[in-house]
């Protein structure tokens, strides 16, 4: 099942991106917290 059936195959490789992005952000602020996060970490998270 197509999870952005209304976007064009590149738009949902962008929302998929966007995902993994802010999903390696909540591991990452889950267990630093916000104010120690740093965006090298979420980059490392999202793979």
């Amino acid at each position: 099942m197509d999870p952005f059936p209304d976007l064009d195959p590149r738009e949902q490789l962008v929302e998929a991106r966007r995902k993994q992005i802010l999903f390696g952000a909540a591991r990452v602020f889950t267990e630093k917290g916000f104010h120690k996060a740093t965006t090298k970490d979420i980059a490392r998270a999202a793979g």
